[in-house]
Order: structure tokens, then C-alpha cells, then sequence
């Protein structure tokens, strides 16, 4: 596979984050969160992934470099440490030496403002330590 660009976006972006969210759940909990007359179990394929993301308008689409797929259910017992492909986690990085860090729109509309421009790579860099953090240990929270 091709090396990441460093100024291309890694992250994929849905366009609906809630049907993102709602999906998820569902696929989490086996209940019926979008209610759109659509059935989601939990995806065996990447093909299953792309049909689902359509069915629940999420707007997200995958990247090309998506080639497989991977289902880790976590227990309320254990620990699931997530580590971010290493690939990505260095074009991030080379990213925000001169890209600010975005947030998801979707913090704007709840707390009523843009998110601050942090004032340089180094703010930069360490808000990007707290975000992986954070994604690696996070849980429905």
C-alpha cells in the first residue's frame, strides 16, 4: 500500500455524525437505533460496512486505502486499548506542523462556537496526544 499523504485528511469524516452514532449502537446493543425500516447487524464485510453507511445516511465514505475490515466488540470487564495505525498517527503529526487540529462540526453546535485556534505546533501536537489518548481508552462516554 502507498504511503499516507501527510496533507491529506486521514480520518474519514461521516457527514451525519448522529446516523454515525446511531449506527454504531446499534451495531453495539443489537436495538434498532436509525428506525428506518433498514435491518444492521453487525458487518461481516467491507461491502456490508458501505450498504449500511448508505442505508442509515450517514455520509461517510470509506478511503481506497480501506481494504479490510476488522469487528473488536469490547466487554465492560476489559480493557480494549485501540492503537491507531502508526502510518497514520505520523501523517497527522507532519499534518499539524502547519495545519491546526479540527474537531467534528458537530462540537461547534453544542457548545454554540467555533472551536479556538490553537496557537502553535506545540498546543498543536499536545492536543493531538490527549485526542489519541483519549481514542484509545474511550468507551461510550
Amino acid at each position: 500500500m502507498p504511503p499516507i499523504d501527510p496533507i491529506e485528511p486521514v480520518n474519514m469524516t461521516p457527514v451525519n455524525y448522529e446516523n454515525w452514532g446511531k449506527l454504531v449502537k446499534t451495531w453495539a446493543t443489537g436495538e434498532d437505533y436509525i428506525q428506518n425500516g433498514h435491518k444492521y447487524p453487525v458487518p461481516k464485510t467491507l461491502d456490508e460496512v458501505k450498504r449500511q453507511l448508505r442505508a442509515a445516511n450517514t455520509g461517510l465514505e470509506l478511503p481506497a486505502r480501506i481494504q479490510h475490515l476488522q469487528v473488536v466488540v469490547g466487554r465492560s470487564d476489559t480493557l480494549l486499548l485501540r492503537l491507531p495505525p502508526p502510518d497514520l498517527v505520523k501523517a497527522s503529526e507532519k499534518r499539524l506542523e502547519t495545519k491546526d487540529y479540527s474537531l467534528p462540526p458537530f462540537y461547534n453546535d453544542h457548545y454554540g462556537t467555533a472551536a479556538p485556534e490553537l496557537p502553535d505546533k506545540t498546543a498543536r501536537m499536545k492536543f493531538h496526544a490527549q485526542r489519541i489518548g483519549d481514542y484509545s481508552i474511550a468507551n461510550c462516554q
